[in-house]
Order: C-alpha cells, then sequence, then structure tokens
C-alpha cells in the first residue's frame, strides 16, 4: 500500500542537484510544514519533510531556495533508525509527482520574494 500526501511548506536549506548513475536530474530538499497543534503554545506545529524529486520535477525544484515557499505531492515514505544514543528515530520523505512554486508575482510578471 502507498499513501499520497500532498504538502505546502517552506524550505528550510538550498536544493541539493545531483545525477542519477544514469545521467537523469534528482533534486534532494527538506521543507517546514505548519501544522495545526492544539497542544502547541501557538496552536502551531512543524512537520519535517524531505523531498526527493527526479526528471523535469527535479530540475524545477533545483529553481528554489532556501525560504522559498513550494507545494509537492506524491508518494510518502516513512524510515526508522536507532540513533548512536539508542533511541528510535522517524523521517518522512515525500518522492515528488508534482512541484509547484508558491512564490508571488505581481501583475507584469515581475517576482516578489
Amino acid at each position: 500500500m502507498t499513501a499520497h500526501i500532498a504538502a505546502h511548506g517552506r524550505l528550510v536549506s538550498d536544493v541539493q542537484s545531483k545525477a542519477t548513475t544514469n545521467g537523469n536530474a534528482m533534486a534532494l530538499a527538506r521543507m517546514a510544514v505548519s501544522l495545526p497543534c492544539h497542544a502547541a503554545d501557538d496552536g502551531q506545529s512543524t512537520f519535517w519533510l524531505a523531498v526527493t524529486a527526479f526528471g523535469k520535477q527535479a530540475d524545477f525544484l533545483a529553481k528554489h531556495g532556501k525560504g522559498d515557499l513550494i507545494s509537492v505531492s506524491g508518494s510518502m515514505n516513512i524510515s526508522q533508525w536507532t540513533g548512536q544514543d539508542g533511541q528510535v528515530n522517524t523521517g518522512y520523505q515525500v518522492l515528488a509527482d508534482s512541484v509547484i512554486s508558491a512564490k508571488t508575482v505581481r501583475s507584469g510578471g515581475s517576482r516578489r520574494q
């Protein structure tokens, strides 16, 4: 079974661009997604999500940098590992089928960030 996710958030680091062994474009990024949380003082909690994209989606993701707002959708993967301290950690990743820029565009085509 595969879980599908759509998320909107801010990149927390610059995108890393790479090429696969067969020469296809690959991009890796991390984003922070704000979620409602009744237990938090400000009513919000941050969900950390790794993003991996290939091909045209990787090329598009690579045009973004730290602080940019993006929306992604794709297959969700969850991984768990035991750290050096013996504690079990959990990480979340989306294999992006779609990457959409959330930068605002003014009339006349100039970008505002």
